[in-house]
């Protein structure tokens, strides 16, 4: 369509440094001119792939292999050749299932795709067989963007020692079962080098454990961290670590899981998966393991803060929501897809410029439940019995 078009054209566009806005060039702010862009701005999250729905889903749905060919190929038609999943998602179905779908893409349009996948901390100690594995899955040769998941070490490799068999839980993890971060990014490099990975990603690392990992002499293309609107903890020195030294930041949960939608008004009404977050109580669910009282109050009080600003504005809460990590520096933004219909809408709205007095009214409404939150940019896991347990660091 004649749309679609325009938004595939703004997308390249904005990746070869022009403004983000709607072709008017009347946005204040301007992505960076980079080497070799590798990400289209608005990216396809594949978390949700493969989920069987029930009570014990994550998601709660059930994403068949036919939704998943309509959406990927409408999707990377329309311009998001960035595609993002994982060897953990739904234990290796999301991969399988993504394969599918690329397969049954027409060829020109699979030429097109940009495919990032990632490996848990606990399989490093052979990062080869890892790769293979989800390659086999992906039915491709190698891979744009190859990233690790989550930082190298006994605090990260704990929740997914159990194979990820109940949310919250988390094993106790030997020293010595802890993959040497050195010889991690040698072997990612050395893969690298002989053309299965296109390029070295991380996800979740915090400036410390960027260091460790640059210091191995490994190129780290990008950094893959939870951002949006009422989850600021990035600003905390990452995102000014990685776009002083080139690292492409890559934005997910750019809605909250939905939060940003505008669908729940009160914490009750969140999802028991979706509330493990150190938005809600500790106490709230079982599954939670953050340890921490929350900021319950705090985060629906800006919710409202949020939505008179997006009714101010004339904007959608959740289009204001997916454009503000672009706007505040972030290369690409994932969202994921269940409906066709979902596609042309947030390609609108990444497309949307924000100016730099409403990014400015955006962040003067989270600044309270940003400082609250602190640095620690790990949503899942906090303080607990005084002993800090996020694993980004």
């Amino acid at each position: 369509s004649q749309n679609r078009h325009k938004y595939t054209r703004t997308l390249r566009r904005n990746m070869s440094g022009e403004p983000v806005g709607d072709g008017t060039g009347e946005s204040d702010f301007k992505k960076p001119k980079l080497d070799g862009p590798f990400t289209s701005l608005l990216g396809f999250g594949c978390w949700q792939l493969a989920s069987t729905g029930g009570s014990g889903d994550y998601w709660g749905l059930e994403y068949t292999q036919d939704m998943a060919n309509q959406n990927i190929s409408k999707a990377v038609e329309s311009g998001i050749t960035f595609i993002d999943t994982a060897g953990d998602y739904s234990k290796g179905a999301s991969e399988t299932q993504l394969g599918l779908a690329l397969k049954a893409l027409d060829p020109n349009l699979r030429a097109k795709v940009v495919l990032a996948t990632k490996i848990v901390p606990n399989l490093c100690c052979d990062v080869e067989a890892a790769l293979d594995a989800s390659l086999a899955r992906l039915q491709a040769d190698s891979v744009d963007l190859y990233q690790v998941h989550w930082p190298i070490d006994k605090n990260a490799m704990a929740h997914f020692a159990n194979g990820h068999a109940s949310f919250g839980a988390s094993a106790e993890v030997d020293e010595s079962s802890v993959p040497s971060i050195e010889k991690t990014f040698k072997s990612l490099a050395a893969l690298q080098a002989k053309g299965k990975i296109k390029r070295v990603g991380v996800c979740n690392f915090g400036v410390e454990q960027l260091k460790e990992a640059q210091a191995t002499g490994c190129t780290i293309a990008s950094n893959q961290i939870c951002y949006n609107l009422i989850f600021r903890a990035a600003e905390f020195g990452i995102m000014d670590y990685c776009k002083a030294r080139g690292i492409r930041l890559i934005g997910y949960s750019p809605l909250m899981q939905g939060i940003l939608h505008g669908r729940y008004e009160t914490p009750e009404e969140v999802p028991m998966y979706r509330a493990r977050t150190r938005h809600f109580a500790a106490s709230r669910h079982s599954c939670s393991r953050h340890g921490e009282p929350g900021h319950e109050e705090l985060t629906f009080k800006t919710l409202a803060a949020l939505n008179g600003v997006a009714s101010k504005a004339g904007i959608p809460l959740c289009d204001l929501a997916l454009a503000y990590p672009l706007a505040k520096g972030f290369d690409t933004v994932i969202a994921g897809f269940t409906k066709l219909e979902y596609i042309d809408a947030n390609l609108k709205a990444v497309d949307r410029g924000l100016s730099k007095e409403l990014v400015e009214e955006l962040d003067a409404s989270t600044q309270e439940l940003k400082d609250a939150m602190g640095p620690n940019c790990d949503l899942w896991q906090g303080m607990v019995d005084g002993k800090q347990t996020g694993r980004v660091m």
